[in-house]
């Protein structure tokens, strides 16, 4: 490639002379993921790799920039981690044999479902599908950059949810969009609003497409399911858990339940074992009744019980109910119409007053009129005698419950003296009584909480399972190193796969994290990033930057490693499992150099000099030896060709890790000749 042209995370141009990109601030010397395709390669000689942006059981997705249309898009790559790796300083990808027939299914199914979706590139709801190739052992899809937000991101901008009239019209082109791609045979399997997008023109764009295998519990791909938006029978893969368009149907439901309440909804599998999932008219009393009656309906736990396709689901959301106004208005017609002594009659029908929200009828009257004319005349209602004794009766058992309980709380203040020490030992068996009904009362309720299944993370990658389930499980963790096995991944988990367990809980695994040891890279040349690199790629994880304090040397390289506290040298084996830290000084980008190189040079050439001019002078030390012990020598001036004694080049060293050739100063210096050793009394200026 040359020179770099383009960030690669935000694929936007800068200065080639830069490091870092003023537009979305991106250190192009930042390390990536060696299991992904190093940023700045070309493929197909069209499309420019930039960051990874993200992956899943399938493969990875990539910004990229294509070359010859000079516009940003997305490269997604077909590598389901648990079949293959990659080829270490290249884009090819190895296929472990063992599972080559299983690597070649799921790629069959791949290159399917976006052939599919290539001939729907004309639907805007829809990411298009812009290019397919084949290369590095396996296929690669182009899709349009989409310029626009989440919809997660765009209801929290939104206070969190959205009215029925806001949703009424956003939605319905993702609804008929959504029953086109059954009308060809796709199930999404993961609407969410993390796989809907809100572009700048207000239009709603669905991507997140993947193999069936991925959106479905262990169905030989690492799966990835939506919390709150995955269907229940998405958890297994049994037969009899079939799947289809009733699947998106749950998901379409809840993401109505989501942006209507705000609230995610409760994990479907959480609900198979207590569904207490409210209506969304509980949660917003301005959403229509019908509407969140359909809602739920939609997320029926039973797959033949709900709706069973999007046409139904919009049918019901959007029809027009009756209005109480228009049925109580017939009735008023009819009432009208009816004869005068017939009309009182038919009013206080209780099934009308009741079906029509009228007032209820007056409390009934305990006599009976013997003349509809005459009010004067009435009888009392007999009362039988178990009512006239039901209320004394209730009052006596009260009474005989409130004595019996003042009873025991006094005997248990008024216990006896001498029944002390029996009374403590009775106390302390019944502690732990207690400590043991506790303990076993958590055992059943933990039982009764076994609701998320363990899954096999042998042979995963500890960072993709961290992410991935980090709301199911808690993980602790035990790092060791192995040659043999590639960085990061999963050696051992202490719960084995399948079992049933209560959601949060820990999870112990054993990862690797890298090689055992290698040798110790030379720093010459090199950048703080580079030598990082240098350092990983040769198997050296066990290490720390530390910034030097000297800042002899030219800025962002390395000056010394140690170990252990002693120096070493590039080429010495450094072993990981010794516990013992590899130590790199640097020396930061931002440091202030005290002693530049240059004034090193000009230092040995003053020394030189002053070398070459004590040769000059030993041939007269004899005479001027004799001179100083007879009489008192002449006071002269130095030799205009000598250094200042006073002011030697060497007294202002760097602090530490000085070069060879200031932490051995010249003769001249530290061996001087007899009559500097012993200077006349006069304190004159001696002579050599």
């Amino acid at each position: 490639m040359g020179e770099r042209r383009f960030c690669y995370r935000c694929m936007e141009k800068y200065d080639m002379e830069q490091h870092i990109c003023p537009h979305c601030g991106y250190d192009d010397n930042s390390p990536h993921n060696p299991m992904y395709i190093t940023p700045g390669t070309v493929l197909h000689d069209r499309y420019m790799v930039g960051i990874l942006i993200s992956y899943n059981g399938e493969g990875a997705t990539y910004i990229a920039h294509d070359i010859s249309t000079d516009c940003k898009v997305l490269l997604r790559e077909y590598m389901p981690i648990n079949f293959c790796t990659r080829v270490k300083n290249k884009a090819t990808i190895s296929v472990n044999y063992n599972n080559l027939a299983k690597y070649k299914a799921f790629m069959a199914e791949y290159t399917e479902l976006n052939k599919s979706l290539a001939r729907l590139r004309n639907n805007s709801n829809i990411n298009p599908v812009l290019d397919m190739f084949a290369e590095n052992n396996t296929t690669y899809t182009v899709f349009e950059y989409i310029n626009g937000e989440k919809m997660l991101d765009f209801l929290k901008d939104n206070a969190g949810e959205l009215s029925w009239e806001q949703v009424s019209k956003l939605f319905p082109p993702l609804f008929t969009t959504i029953g086109i791609l059954h009308n060809t045979g796709i199930i999404h399997r993961a609407i969410s609003p993390d796989t809907i997008y809100i572009t700048e023109k207000g239009e709603l764009k669905l991507s997140g497409f993947c193999v069936s295998a991925v959106r479905t519990a262990d169905a030989g791909l690492e799966y990835e399911l939506f919390k709150g938006y995955a269907a229940p029978e998405q958890y297994s893969a049994s037969s009899s858990s079939r799947q289809g368009s009733w699947t998106d149907v749950y998901g379409v439901c809840a993401l109505l339940y989501r942006a209507l309440t705000g609230c995610m909804p409760i994990d479907s599998q959480s609900r198979v074992k207590n569904d207490d999932l409210c209506e969304p008219a509980m949660l917003n009393k301005n959403i229509p009744p019908h509407v969140s009656k359909v809602i739920m309906d939609g997320m029926n736990l039973s797959g033949k019980d709900r709706i069973q396709t999007i046409t139904e689901l919009v049918t019901r959301l959007f029809e027009q109910p009756t209005t109480v106004k228009s049925v109580v208005s017939k009735e008023q017609r009819h009432i009208e119409n009816t004869a005068p002594h017939e009309r009182t009659m038919n009013y206080r029908q209780p099934v009308q007053q009741e079906q029509y929200y009228q007032p209820p009828p007056p409390p009934p009257n305990y006599y009976q009129s013997e003349n509809n004319n005459d009010y004067d005349n009435y009888h009392y209602e007999k009362v039988s005698t178990v009512d006239r004794l039901k209320i004394p009766v209730i009052i006596g058992i009260l009474l005989l419950a409130i004595l019996l309980i003042i009873s025991v709380f006094l005997m248990k203040i008024f216990v006896p003296s001498s029944e002390e020490s029996s009374s403590s030992r009775r106390s302390s068996s019944s502690l732990s009584g207690n400590i043991v009904t506790d303990e076993q009362q958590g055992s059943l309720d933990s039982e009764e909480n076994l609701d998320t299944e363990v899954p096999n993370f042998v042979d995963s990658f500890y960072s993709y399972v961290s992410d991935r389930y980090s709301d199911y499980f808690k993980f602790e963790v035990t790092y060791e190193y192995h040659n043999d096995i590639e960085a990061d991944k999963i050696i051992e988990q202490d719960i084995e796969s399948g079992t049933m367990v209560a959601q949060g809980s820990t999870v112990h695994l054993v990862v690797n994290k890298g090689k055992e040891g290698g040798d110790i890279p030379s720093y010459d040349g090199r950048s703080v990033a580079q030598y990082e690199n240098d350092l990983k790629e040769a198997g050296i994880v066990n290490y720390s930057l530390i910034r030097s304090a000297n800042t002899w040397g030219y800025p962002d390289t390395i000056v010394q490693l140690q170990v252990g506290g002693t120096e070493v040298k590039a080429g010495t084996y450094f072993s990981n499992k010794d516990g013992k830290k590899l130590l790199v000084y640097y020396i930061p980008k931002d440091a202030d150099i005290q002693a530049p190189p240059t004034q090193v040079t000009d230092y040995k050439q003053t020394t030189a000099t002053n070398n070459s001019a004590n040769s000059t002078t030993n041939a007269t030390t004899a005479v001027i030896t004799t001179s100083v012990q007879k009489t008192e020598p002449p006071v002269t001036n130095p030799p205009a060709t000598d250094p200042p004694i006073t002011n030697p080049p060497v007294t202002n060293p760097p602090v530490t890790d000085p070069p060879p050739v200031i932490t051995d100063p010249p003769p001249v210096i530290t061996d001087p000749p007899p009559v500097i050793t012993d200077p006349p009394e006069s304190g004159g200026v001696q002579e050599w």
